[in-house]
């Protein structure tokens, strides 16, 4: 079914990114498994979390896997745009002031007092899954970015694994931030969802002040505070103003449904006068908790 844009909208939830590199004695793979294994344990019980899911990029690559149609849907990729992260938590919460807050601990161990606070609660493994920062015990290199989410088509995930596709784009120049946007949520989104195998598909918009996300939940004399933090985040963040996340059976349907006659040309045409660059990552999405953009229920959300 298609949703119009305008009526699904995101409703307002303050949406995060956080774009982690793996510590460089793991593989990819032994990444994958401490992140989505254990870090998930414990930073699922943020406080407030109303959505969480884990995005790790998939291990084959996939332009080749794209055939011909990588000519038309992939340009100017940026050159190892995959060695800066290996994953990227995206997390929902109410509001800025939940997000900020949401590190307090939740009363989610049951002890021989009965339920209390967790005194193991701790983020103190994170330098050894992400890049640890030499002379910064506990604290490890990211980019928490907040995103503006518009619902263009609503997820509905079957009982079978889905195929995940995030495009990365860049605005054109020549646009101003405001009609580019507009464009893109109008007319661009609105054709993508009339993909045929199209099992969801989520606009974001990166917000412009790229300190959004960090202001307040990380100390203000940490790495993200750091010249050096700063610096990497201004040269990530002109890489990319937005993703849009979509779900399909696998690849080739993603491929057969860019190849329907009609809509083909249409978000070709598209692209090339709104996007400087667009290309697309496929991700093994994990859901560590299902988003609900519903009103805040009146008790312990998992």
């Amino acid at each position: 079914m298609y949703y119009p844009v305008a009526a699904v909208a995101g409703g307002g939830m303050f949406k995060v990114f956080a774009f982690l590199k793996r510590n460089a004695r793991l593989t990819h793979d032994e990444y994958r498994a401490a992140h989505v294994g254990y870090h998930c344990g414990i930073s699922r019980r943020l406080r407030g979390i109303r959505g969480y899911t884990v995005n790790i990029w998939a291990n084959a690559p996939l332009v080749p896997r794209l055939g011909s149609l990588a000519g038309d849907v992939v340009r100017a990729e940026p050159p190892g745009f995959l060695d800066l992260w290996d994953g990227f938590p995206s997390v929902l919460f109410d509001s800025r002031e939940a997000w900020v807050s949401a590190r307090d601990a939740e009363p989610t161990r049951a002890m021989a007092s009965g339920l209390g606070i967790d005194p193991d609660w701790t983020y103190g493994h994170g330098m050894h899954v992400f890049d640890g920062i030499a002379g910064r015990p506990g604290e490890f290199r990211s980019h928490h970015l907040r995103m503006i989410e518009h619902i263009v088509l609503p997820v509905e995930r079957p009982e079978c694994k889905l195929t995940k596709l995030v495009l990365f784009f860049r605005r054109r120049p020549t646009l101003d931030e405001w009609h580019f946007q507009r464009r893109v949520l109008t007319d661009y989104a609105a054709l993508t969802a009339r993909l045929p195998g199209l099992y969801g598909c989520i606009l974001n918009f990166r917000d412009a002040d790229t300190e959004a996300a960090f202001r307040g939940y990380f100390p203000e004399q940490g790495w993200w505070n750091s010249n050096e933090g700063r610096r990497l985040r201004q040269d990530f963040c002109a890489l990319w103003d937005g993703a849009m996340e979509m779900h399909f059976d696998s690849v080739a349907a993603f491929v057969a449904a860019r190849r329907s006659a009609a809509l083909h040309p249409q978000l070709c045409a598209l692209e090339s006068e709104l996007f400087d660059a667009h290309w697309y990552v496929e991700v093994d999405e994990n859901v560590i908790v299902m988003p609900n953009r519903d009103p805040a229920p009146a008790f312990y959300y998992r």
